[in-house]
């Protein structure tokens, strides 16, 4: 460990750090809170973003992250992270400071800074020994020399608090005005949707008459534009039946939110054009009472934001900037399609949803990073009818688009900050940060096909136990905690579940931190025995609450015993293949007569899981894509009862079939619109009440971008790869006429 006074500078190893701004955990002494500024050549930020800190705890970069709060052995301590090999080469120095809330540094026992490298060790440490009446502080500074990275201790205060500090540095800190956003639902905690009402809708004036679009007031001139789009006066325009909005070129390019009312009764429906004036994206399809809605739009460089509105009543549709967007804070209620902004930490989202006036509407939540809306979505929430349901969310900035026929509710809870270790002002000790291994080559593995005749003692006595390898076993309804033997990694659990009198219909959960519960294996979907993957999203470990079980045995095996997934494969039962190549697409065959359901789930290196394909049942061949990630590889699962048999084929992309004017199949499949995007009759068989079709646009690695519907008659159909969703019932997409 090196200590060191002010002025002084030592070397720090160019890898990833751990930096804590701490004092002694004094009661009623003022909070500190951390931050750290990104510097150029010239000692300035290049913008807001450079400024990391609670309210915007991560640089767009990735390389530096406020990780949050932490206590122990009389020390509190914030805590940045530091990833020096992904700091921007025009960065030259990344300051740490300090602020005070509620009183002044002079009055803060034991300030002191202190990095940590990745193995936990103490690299630097500074004592603020000379604090006084200041209010903020940079304590120290990471800069490069040399082509090497080095700290040193600056100790310099500012009677002005982190406004003070930042404006030194360069940023404009000014006092936003609140925005007006037009009839916005306010954010309440006042307890849960009531699924059985609809939330009273809210009078809103509007202004008389149709409002030109092209005629919009100009921008105030002491507005403060949003951090991630564009400040101008909402662009208002009324219409009953038909009608097109362009919007005028007073609004800059750049992210917009396109909010819509009908009254009454009835359909709604709008969408963007292209430049060439045809139907491009759908922003709303609605058929709720006295709809309400918001979503999100492209005003583009090179073309006007126009949009095609079709209503059976009175409409209003405003166009209005980012600013107006709820935050999700707490806990957020609303009716219909929403846009919010989430600028937390990581979080776990529970979400309520009374399933729309038929019980069994859609309700659909996608996050994209809000410094690039263009960029790729991910899927939090996809079902329909009435559910209660808990997502993990990533760290903010993000804008979660919510897609709703009816109540909902999003409650956003920040996971606990992780304690790095104790800071102490003498002696601080080392902290030990959980290794994390890069992902190696795959290099092979067992078979990882579960043998319906594979008798228990060859399936247990097979699994020797090694350092990566851990075995629990027991009897009875319990709760067990699995480590993963290699964290940022998923692994194989491999299970055995049976009693004295043959086998028992268990259930396992997932429990999360506040014991809630999540399902994660049963008997009639994973039979007695086989493998699944876990810690998908490389956690440390995971907790699982096995009930209506006999005796049991739970074993982790490394992730590199996955089956690889070449041309033809069969077995019987659970297992996880991994799949190595371009993009593909997988045929799946039930190959036994009973009737349980058979599903292949893709993983990501990343943890994102989508499915590929189910059975529904029957034995007839469907087809489900290999979504590969840009690592080149995924993780293909296969869920079923272990006297299940079943084939997997994989099939080059180029294989599957294209269409212009129709297409038919049974069950799953995957097609290509090789004609323009057009408006199609879609038509389904279904095989009972809750059979559904469901659509999706597949981009070209095969991720599922947007659901294009979950009904059947026209539909917009897209130019490229579609997805089908189904129970295994005939289906067919044929062009209009």
């Amino acid at each position: 460990m090196t200590i060191i006074t002010k002025g002084a500078n030592t070397p720090v190893p160019a890898g990833l750090l751990r930096v804590a701004v701490c004092r002694r955990n004094v009661p009623g002494t003022p909070a500190v809170d951390a931050s750290a500024l990104l510097l150029d050549a010239a000692g300035k930020v290049r913008g807001d973003a450079d400024l990391v800190f609670y309210n915007q705890p991560a640089h767009p970069s990735g390389a530096v992250r406020h990780i949050g709060t932490a206590e122990g052995d009389g020390q509190l301590a914030e805590w940045l992270e530091l990833d020096l090999p992904r700091v921007e080469p025009a960065v030259q120095r990344v300051l740490i400071g300090g602020s005070c809330d509620g009183g002044t540094f002079g009055a803060v026992p034991g300030l002191a800074v202190q990095a940590l490298n990745g193995d936990g060790a103490v690299v630097a440490h500074y004592e603020v020994t000379d604090a006084s009446s200041e209010t903020a502080f940079v304590l120290g500074e990471f800069y490069r020399r040399n082509g090497e990275w080095k700290f040193r201790a600056v100790g310099q205060g500012y009677a002005s608090g982190l406004a003070g500090l930042a404006t030194d540095f360069g940023i404009a800190v000014e006092e936003p005005a609140e925005p007006a956003p037009l009839n916005a639902v306010p954010a309440t905690t006042a307890g849960p949707v009531p699924l059985d009402a609809v939330p009273a809708k809210t009078a809103e004036p509007v202004p008389t008459g149709p409002v030109p679009a092209d005629a919009v007031r100009p921008v105030p001139q002491d507005a403060a534009p949003f951090p991630f789009g564009p400040g101008f006066e909402p662009v208002v325009q009324r219409g009953r039946g038909q009608g097109v909005i362009t919007v005028g070129g007073s609004v800059p390019p750049g992210p917009v939110i396109v909010e819509a009312w009908h009254e009454g009764e009835g359909y709604v429906y709008a969408y963007t054009l292209t430049k060439r004036n045809k139907d491009d994206k759908l922003v709303f399809n609605n058929t709720m009472t006295d709809f309400r809605g918001r979503a999100l739009a492209f005003q583009d460089d090179d073309r006007r934001l126009r949009l095609r509105v079709t209503g059976d009543n009175d409409w209003t549709v405003s166009v209005q900037p980012l600013s107006v967007a709820r935050h999700l804070t707490g806990t957020v209620q609303g009716l219909g399609p929403e846009v919010l902004v989430y600028t937390g930490t990581e979080a776990d989202v529970d979400a309520e949803f009374s399933g729309g006036d038929d019980g069994d509407s859609s309700f659909v939540v996608w996050s994209v990073d809000a410094h690039n809306l263009r960029g790729h979505q991910d899927l939090v929430f996809n079902d329909t009818g009435r559910l209660r349901q808990t997502a993990p969310l990533p760290g903010g900035p993000l804008l979660l688009l919510v897609e709703a026929d009816g109540p909902w509710q999003l409650t956003a809870r920040p996971l606990p900050a992780i304690d790095p270790g104790p800071a102490q002002t003498s002696e601080p000790p080392a902290v030990v940060v959980p290794e994390t291994r890069p992902v190696q080559p795959y290099a092979g593995g067992s078979d990882g096909v579960s043998k319906d005749e594979r008798p228990a003692k060859g399936l247990l006595g097979r699994l020797g136990r090694t350092k990566d390898q851990a075995e629990h076993s027991g009897r009875g309804a319990k709760t067990v905690t699995l480590a993963n033997p290699e964290p940022g990694r998923p692994a194989i659990l491999e299970y055995l579940i049976k009693d004295d009198d043959g086998y028992s219909s268990y259930r396992i959960e997932l429990l999360d931190e506040y014991d809630d519960t999540e399902k994660f294996m049963e008997s009639s979907t994973h039979g007695t025995h086989g493998r699944v993957l876990l810690f998908g999203k490389g956690e440390s470990e995971v907790r699982l609450r096995l009930e209506r079980v006999g005796s049991w045995s739970l074993r982790l095996l490394p992730v590199e015993e996955a089956t690889p997934l070449t041309g033809k494969v069969e077995g019987k039962g659970s297992t996880v293949f991994r799949y190595t190549g371009p993009p593909a697409v997988q045929s799946l065959r039930r190959l036994t007569r009973d009737d349980d359901w058979l599903d292949t789930w893709t993983v990501q290196a990343d943890g994102k899981k989508s499915i590929s394909a189910s059975t529904a049942g029957r034995r007839r061949p469907v087809v489900g894509p290999l979504r590969v990630s840009a690592d080149g590889y995924c993780y293909l699962v296969v869920t079923a009862r272990h006297s299940t048999g079943w084939q997997i084929e994989t099939a080059a992309l180029d294989t599957v079939p294209a269409f212009d004017g129709k297409v038919s199949g049974q069950g799953y499949a995957v097609v290509r619109h090789t004609g323009p995007a057009a408006e199609m009759m879609v038509r389904y068989e279904a095989r009972g009440m809750i059979d559904l079709i469901a659509l999706w646009e597949l981009d070209d690695r095969l991720e599922p971008i947007r659901r294009i519907s979950m009904a059947v008659g026209l539909q917009p159909i897209p130019q490229g790869l579609v997805q089908v969703r189904c129970g295994g019932g005939k289906w067919s997409i044929e062009a209009r006429g």
